[in-house]
């Protein structure tokens, strides 16, 4: 009996010591999934309250005007917008611009940054983080007081507080698409949909076509030596 009490308490402290382990790392900063990963998606029903979109385009929300907005959390490929009035925080699918800090304090965010630098051409994390400082740049110069399409279909992102979507840009390229050209983004954020069930972009555009074409003007971007592949 008290071999089995002792064996219960011993149970207890190494789970409780364990729980208190994680807390003390500080936030984890999840990976986000590469394209074509598997799946269902997480979809949101209607988060706007109402507030329609210009249109409905191959199943996405599509909101013509939408207006960039300043905030420090802004970056190359995540950032905030105006959608008819409400503030949303917009993630591009495929592609992953780098972090623009590298943090002192989240070891987790470290080694973002440094698989970041491994996977565009094997530059420190000091230099990975000036282009993600030059995708948040970029980003900015296309979006910042120009006319610009949001495509949606309120996909959420792991934490749940963004959403999945294309920005398609006066000349009709997407962001996502410029930020791969010019050596600004690699491709390993998910595509619309899942593995299992990919669903074309807006244009109608397969979802591996998509991904394809990326992997192309990243071939490119390489041989160009343009943005992190220059380094």
């Amino acid at each position: 009996m008290k071999k089995s009490r002792l064996v219960r308490i011993v149970l207890i402290l190494v789970v409780a010591g364990s729980v208190y382990w994680q807390r003390s790392k500080g936030p984890i900063e999840k990976a986000e999934t590469a394209p074509g990963s598997g799946g269902a998606a997480v979809l949101k029903k209607d988060p706007l309250g109402g507030n329609a979109a210009s249109a409905k385009v191959n199943g996405y929300d599509k909101f013509v005007g939408a207006k960039l907005i300043n905030d420090d959390g802004n970056d190359g490929d995540s950032f905030y917008v105006d959608l008819n009035g409400r503030k949303v925080q917009l993630r591009l699918y495929f592609v992953d611009a780098p972090e623009k800090y590298l943090s002192d304090r989240y070891e987790n965010q470290r080694r973002r940054v440094a698989e970041q630098a491994s996977e565009m051409g094997g530059v420190s994390p000091e230099q990975i983080v000036e282009v993600g400082k030059a995708a948040k740049l970029f980003m900015e110069r296309e979006l910042k007081g120009k006319p610009f399409t949001v495509y949606t279909y309120w996909e959420e992102v792991y934490d749940g507080d963004r959403y999945y979507g294309f920005v398609e840009l006066a000349d009709g390229s997407y962001l996502g698409t410029k930020l791969v050209e010019n050596g600004l983004a690699r491709i390993h954020t998910k595509g619309p949909g899942s593995k299992e069930n990919p669903v074309p972009t807006p244009d109608g555009k397969k979802f591996f076509d998509h991904r394809d074409m990326l992997e192309n003007l990243e071939r490119k971007a390489q041989k160009a030596d343009r943005g992190a592949w220059g380094l």
